[in-house]
Parts: structure tokens; C-alpha cells; sequence
């Protein structure tokens, strides 16, 4: 009988053990294939990413990046010396050490601390495990050699759109293959005038304004926080932008205001005095991150402010030949590219003069040309040609130096165009959109397409799909083939209208409309299945375990807020019998975590659940001292049955 009590006991001790360390089996990594995500950010902070499968006999970083490389039909160049592998190229972006300071930075996400970090060792040397990320940013330091970042991908969150026209050259251009057959989620408003702004995505968050408040989501559509107009001045309609920690944006009041993302506190204001209707944009001149904003006078000449970005201060003013309005300048190569409307008067009448104006990035005039009518959408650039067009009809394209190259019509527009190898695509105010192909000397139709009404916002394109959205009482998106054949078409309800231009975040179309919703439309057929979210109940001083239930293997990850209430932090999750396992870290108080989760496959489609809740309790004391009682227990047998015997 002693025997036996001896082994009931030491069976319940290392019960007692497995328990204590069942988090931890539950956290290693169960995956077959060592899958990692690598990110590229360009220097007009366009982003790409990939998912690739490294081979069994080689982890490290430069292989990730030579398979995300090949997987993007992007050029990658290294080179090899005895500290390993130095990149020098990848894609369209050189190293320029001693021109502009750019260049290819390797960065590592940091889960504990959910942020990016400078990788300590080479590319070579970077031995990367199951579900880890890499990005590449093309970028230059700061004075402590901390390199300037832009608006990131975060993981689960690879596609960033930092700017209305998703890049500083505002070619409105993505590589996801979308379709937007289905609705995935809404989001209301406060104002009763909807939305007019164009949102803006990253750092796993989108922003998006109305005249009452400027807002921050998650990527599932649910408010993290607002700002009111009581609170931080007027709103309105001029689109924000993201770069870093800020989400900047021209106010009603007059005011350029950069607020942080992960709280939107206010970070900086600064007073221009005048009406700001566009975005503004940021890039870094001479290793200082710099703020562009054009800005709008009645009866008057508009100015191009340059501010920094860290604190707000303005560096500079030129006066431009007329007011911008609407129309998001560009940045190419050192050149701000502003599209000029030309003068209102009183009576909402526009006169000369109108066109395009550079101007250099330290402040200084370059050139400008002149139309016959006004500019009042976005110019872009691709390759050296500068693509822009005109209320009375003309696409335009000229060169780096302001000299035109051909113009072709397309009638009355203020649609701004999107751009990918050398074809634009445009809309006009009599609901026509074009495909049309530069030749060098000329352009020529592809195809154009009727629609239900003026396309008056931006066109995009994404891996071969052509997104527009019409400006009439029943605005509605369509979705094109490369070839112009209509995949489909959405109009939202109640019916309205839809000043604001698309976007691609994820493997989602967003769209925002006059009747005050912003729109999450993606194909539910491709998008990972969530089929449950569940946590156990939760204690002080314990991690808290949530459960996933899902149909197939994906990248799984599972976002978390503290009892304290800071900004989210990510952890993996584990793919074990047809559920993901994942583990919030223990919490030294009591309150509520918030939380959420998101899959992605192995071509970036995302899907994120509802935003849940766990109301974290102080431990019941009888549990605490469960194992004490259980320890005793055995002792108490132990000595009655030698007391027995």
C-alpha cells in the first residue's frame, strides 16, 4: 500500500509539473515548413511583401529575401566579403551613401515590444524561424543612425497605403489581386455629411476624416480612437497622411496637425493661416524628414509650406502662380510637383493662371507650365514623365524639365490617374474610363469604358485590376480586367455619392461615401475562415490562453491590449488539431483586455476577427493553494499508512 500512495503521489506532482509548463509546449512552434514574411519598403514608401517557404538546409535572412524577391519579379543585387552579405539593390533602389543617404536597411519585428528594430547582425547571419518578419527600407538616419521609417507593415498587416494616392509619386498602384466581390465590414461616421476624404492605412491601422472627427480602425473596421473637432480643431476634406508614428492632416481651422497613431494624441500644430483641400506629403530632404502641404486662397495666389516633421516648425513658403486645390502634389527625385487650379473668385469661378509648378525640395523655384484650364487632381509620376489632366479635357504628359510630350483627350476631368508600365488609367466627368498607352512621342486608346455616373475621384490599379468609383446619387465601384471587361460592381447603400478615391489595404478594397460609411469590401471565398474566438477564463498572474478555430493552416496572430491600456502588441499563434493556440502574456492586475486575431494564407489574403474582451480576476484564493493541498493530501496518506503498517 505504501508503494502504492508513493507513486499516486509522484503522479500528481508531475501532473502539477506538466501543467505548469503546458504554455510553453503550447508555444512551440508545431508548423511542418519554416514559412517567414519579408517585407520591402521603397523610397517613395510604396510597400510590397511576400510570403515564401525557406528550404530545410538554409534559414537566413538573404535566402528569404532572394525567394520574396523572385516571388515580386523584383531585382536583387549583393555582394560578399568577409562580413557576409551586402545589399545594395533591390528593385528599382540603389544605395546612395553619398548623395540623398538612402539606402537598404534590414529590420527585424519585435514581438515583446511590438515594433521594428535594426538588425544586429547581417543579412547572412540572420537565422529567421517559423512565422517571423523582415522588412527592407529604403531610407536615411537620423544623426544617431536610427533609420527613418515611414508608415510600416505590421505583421498580419503587410500592405501599407500611407497616402491617398498610395505612394509620394501618386501612381494609386498595388500588387494585390482583388476582386471586392463582399461586403467584410462597415464603419459609421459622426458626420451627417459623410465621408469626402480618401483613407490612408498602416501600421496596422487605417485614418480617414470627416468634418467632425478624424479616426483611427483597426483593420477589421472597429474604432480604436477619434478626435473630435472640439477637441483638436476642424476636420473637413482634405485626406490625411501617414509617415512614422504620425497621421498628419490640413484642418478647416487652418492648422497643419500631426497626431501619434497608436493614441491620437496631439503631437504638433502648426498655423498656416490658410485653406488646406489636399493631403500633404512628406519626404526627406537632406536626412530631415520634411512636411509639404499646398494650400488655398479666394481671390488669391495659394503657397507651399515645408515643415519639419518632428516638431511642426516651418522651414519655409513659396508662393505658388495659383491656389491648389484638391489636388495632392507629387514627389519625384527631389522635385514637388503641384498641380495649380488657378484663382476663385466669389462666385466660384476660376481664371488663370493654371497648370503644373515645381519646385525644389530646399525650397526653390524649378519651372512651371501653363494650360487652359484648370488642374485639380493628382499628378503622377513614373519613370521621368510627369501624367496629369485638365478640366477641359486634356491628358497630359511632360518631363522631368516641364516640357510636354504629348497631351491626348479624354474630355472634362478632375480624376486623378494611376499609372503601371507605361499605361494610364483615368476617368472623366462624363463617366468614361480610359486605358490609354504611352508610345514615347504619343498616346494611343486601349479601351474605354462607360459608366454610371462622373468619376471625379482617383482610379487605381492592383495586379491587374482597375478600380473607379462614380460621383452621382447612386455612386457606385467597378472593378475592371487589364482588358476592360467588367468583373463587378458594388453600389453602397443607402445610395450616395463618392468623392473619395479607393484604396488597397490587405486583400481588401476600401471605399468611403457621402452617406457616411467607410466600406471593407474583399472576396470571401479567398479570405481565411475564422470560425470561432474563445479565452479561458482569466487570472492575475497567469497567461491567458485563446483558442481559434479554423478550417486550414494560415499565418496566425494574435493581437493583445493590457490591463494598462497601451498600444497593441502581437504574438504568434499554433496550428494544433484544428485550432490556432496562442497565449496573452500574465497580467499583474485586474481589468480588460482587449484583443483580436488575424489570419493570413500564403499569398497575404487577411481576415481579422471582432475586437474581444477578457476581464482579467483576482485569483480565487482557494485555487492558489490547490497544489499545497494536493502535496499535503499525499503527505497526509503517506503518514497514515505507515502508521498502518
Amino acid at each position: 500500500m505504501k508503494g502504492k500512495v508513493v507513486r499516486m503521489a509522484v503522479l500528481g506532482l508531475l501532473a502539477l509539473v506538466i501543467l505548469s509548463i503546458l504554455p510553453a509546449v503550447y508555444s512551440a512552434n508545431a508548423s511542418a515548413g519554416t514559412e517567414v514574411t519579408v517585407i520591402f519598403q521603397f523610397g517613395n514608401q510604396q510597400v510590397m511583401s511576400a510570403n515564401v517557404i525557406l528550404p530545410e538546409d538554409n534559414h537566413t535572412s538573404i535566402k528569404a529575401t532572394e525567394l520574396a524577391a523572385q516571388q515580386l519579379n523584383l531585382q536583387l543585387n549583393y555582394s560578399w566579403s568577409s562580413y557576409g552579405a551586402y545589399v545594395y539593390q533591390i528593385g528599382w533602389e540603389e544605395n546612395d551613401w553619398s548623395g540623398t543617404g538612402y539606402y537598404w536597411h534590414l529590420m527585424v519585428w519585435q514581438n515583446g515590444s511590438y515594433e521594428w528594430q535594426n538588425s544586429n547582425v547581417g543579412a547572412s547571419s540572420l537565422t529567421l524561424h517559423n512565422g517571423e518578419v523582415i522588412s527592407w527600407v529604403y531610407t536615411a538616419d537620423n544623426p544617431s543612425w536610427v533609420p527613418y521609417e515611414g508608415a510600416l507593415a505590421y505583421p498580419g498587416h503587410y500592405n501599407v497605403w500611407a497616402n491617398p494616392r498610395g505612394n509620394v509619386n501618386n501612381t494609386a498602384n498595388g500588387f494585390y489581386n482583388i476582386t471586392a466581390a463582399d461586403l467584410i465590414w462597415k464603419f459609421k461616421g459622426l458626420s451627417q455629411w459623410g465621408f469626402s476624404s480618401t483613407p490612408v492605412a498602416g501600421n496596422g491601422m487605417v485614418f480617414i476624416d470627416d468634418e467632425d472627427a478624424l479616426y483611427a480602425l483597426s483593420m477589421n473596421g472597429q474604432l480604436i480612437w477619434n478626435n473630435s473637432k472640439g477637441a483638436a480643431g476642424y476636420y473637413g476634406i482634405a485626406s490625411p497622411t501617414l509617415y512614422g508614428n504620425y497621421v498628419i492632416i490640413g484642418t478647416l481651422d487652418k492648422y497643419v496637425r500631426a497626431f501619434y497613431t497608436n493614441n491620437g494624441t496631439l503631437a504638433w500644430e502648426a498655423y498656416i493661416g490658410e485653406d488646406i483641400t489636399s493631403a500633404p506629403v512628406v519626404d526627406i530632404v537632406n536626412k530631415v524628414p520634411m512636411v509639404f502641404v499646398a494650400t488655398f486662397n479666394l481671390n488669391s495666389t495659394g503657397k507651399l509650406y515645408a515643415l519639419y516633421l518632428e516638431n511642426g516648425t516651418i522651414a519655409w513658403n513659396l508662393t505658388l502662380m495659383g491656389s491648389n486645390y484638391f489636388g495632392i502634389p507629387a514627389i519625384y527625385e527631389g522635385k514637388i510637383i503641384v498641380p495649380i487650379a488657378g484663382i476663385e473668385d466669389t462666385n466660384y469661378n476660376w481664371g488663370p493662371p493654371y497648370g503644373i509648378e515645381c519646385i525644389n525640395e530646399n525650397g526653390t523655384y524649378a519651372w512651371n507650365y501653363t494650360t487652359s484650364s484648370s488642374v485639380r487632381s493628382a499628378p503622377a509620376v513614373e519613370n521621368g514623365r510627369i501624367y496629369f489632366v485638365t478640366t477641359r479635357g486634356k491628358l497630359v504628359a511632360l518631363s522631368m524639365d516641364g516640357n510636354e510630350i504629348w497631351d491626348y483627350s479624354i474630355g472634362a476631368s478632375t480624376s486623378s490617374p494611376s499609372l503601371h508600365n507605361g499605361i494610364i488609367y483615368v476617368g472623366n466627368s462624363t463617366g468614361e474610363l480610359y486605358a490609354i498607352k504611352d508610345n514615347g512621342a504619343s498616346a494611343s486608346l486601349l479601351w474605354n469604358v462607360k459608366l454610371n455616373g462622373p468619376i471625379q475621384a482617383g482610379v487605381v490599379y492592383s495586379s491587374g485590376k482597375i478600380i473607379a468609383v462614380t460621383n452621382t446619387n447612386d455612386g457606385t465601384l467597378y472593378v475592371f480586367n487589364s482588358d476592360g471587361t467588367l468583373l463587378l460592381n458594388y453600389t453602397p447603400q443607402p445610395e450616395n455619392y463618392i468623392l473619395s478615391s479607393p484604396i488597397i489595404v490587405d486583400s481588401y478594397v476600401l471605399i468611403a461615401s457621402n452617406n457616411g460609411y467607410l466600406y471593407g469590401l474583399g472576396d470571401n471565398s479567398s479570405l481565411p475562415q475564422i470560425s470561432s474566438v474563445v479565452h479561458e477564463t482569466a487570472y492575475v498572474g497567469q497567461p491567458i490562453r485563446v483558442i481559434v478555430n479554423a478550417t486550414q493552416e494560415y499565418q496566425a496572430i494574435l493581437y493583445y491590449k493590457n490591463v494598462s491600456g497601451d498600444e497593441y502588441h502581437a504574438v504568434w499563434m499554433n496550428y494544433t488539431n484544428g485550432a490556432y493556440i496562442g497565449y496573452i502574456p500574465a497580467q499583474n492586475a485586474t481589468g480588460t483586455v482587449y484583443y483580436y486575431v488575424t489570419l493570413v494564407d500564403s499569398n497575404g489574403n487577411s481576415r481579422s476577427s471582432s475586437v474581444q474582451t477578457a476581464q482579467v480576476n483576482q485569483e480565487v484564493p482557494e485555487f492558489s493553494y490547490i497544489p499545497i493541498l494536493i502535496v499535503a493530501l499525499f503527505a497526509i496518506l503517506l503518514m497514515r499508512n505507515k502508521v498502518r503498517g
